[in-house]
């Protein structure tokens, strides 16, 4: 899997395609987690959440992993761009799969349109590894596609996330061909889902998840 040659063209098919929606699911709950002390951010891309953390957080160290050298040059530059040099930022080019984070070391974790990258399979193994890496009371911001509950909003989301699949398998050697939820392994990690946001009549989600003793109950915004 790579993402060196769609790199360059992300933005402005995002900007095309989906306008503002995928970065108001990456930062839906900046706002409501207490400023962390370390965060590791998988698949970063561009760089467009990052920045909206490090001004969110200034004091946070963050580690991001990021699979295409290509995108780690264009987060970099927009940190600069943004005045953001000399943030406390880290990138690791490393793919995800292979790369193994410090034991109990992060109090956030963020995987923005990252996890419907992998196989069901392949999801087993990385989110108890990436769990593996977080300290008590720790949070876990997750943004990604989803298939809608019923009627023409089901239909139209399973329309959407087909066509998505076909394009990023040919363009980017995508492993997963269908989304699988990661709520089951996130569980079976000892994360609850404190907070949902839909958006795109059901096709976009942002979740908020704590492991911790203070878990709050999850509810859902529409």
């Amino acid at each position: 899997m790579s993402f060196d040659l769609l790199a360059p063209h992300y933005r402005w098919m995002e900007r095309l395609f989906a306008g503002e929606k995928l970065q108001r699911c990456r930062t839906a709950f900046l706002d409501a987690i207490p400023a962390p002390e370390h965060a590791l951010v998988y698949g970063e891309g561009n760089g467009r959440f990052l920045i909206e953390l490090c001004r969110r957080f200034p004091t946070t160290q963050v580690t991001v992993v990021e699979a295409s050298a290509v995108m780690i040059t264009l987060a970099q530059a927009r940190l600069q761009r943004s005045g953001l040099e000399n943030a406390a930022v880290t990138f690791v080019h490393a793919d995800a799969l292979e790369w193994q984070p410090p034991a109990a070391h992060f109090d956030l974790i963020v995987t923005c349109f990252f996890l419907d990258c992998f196989r069901e399979d392949q999801l087993r193994c990385l989110i108890p590894r990436i769990a593996g890496a977080v300290r008590m009371n720790a949070h876990w911001l997750v943004a990604d596609f989803k298939i809608a509950d019923a009627g023409w909003r089901r239909l139209r989301s399973r329309l959407i996330v087909r066509l998505l699949y076909v394009f990023f398998r040919r363009v980017t050697r995508l492993p997963a061909r269908s989304l699988m939820p990661p709520e089951p392994f996130l569980c079976a990690a000892e994360f609850t889902r404190a907070r949902r946001l839909e958006q795109d009549h059901g096709l976009l989600f942002s979740d908020c998840w704590h492991r911790g003793e203070n878990a709050s109950q999850p509810h859902r915004i529409t």
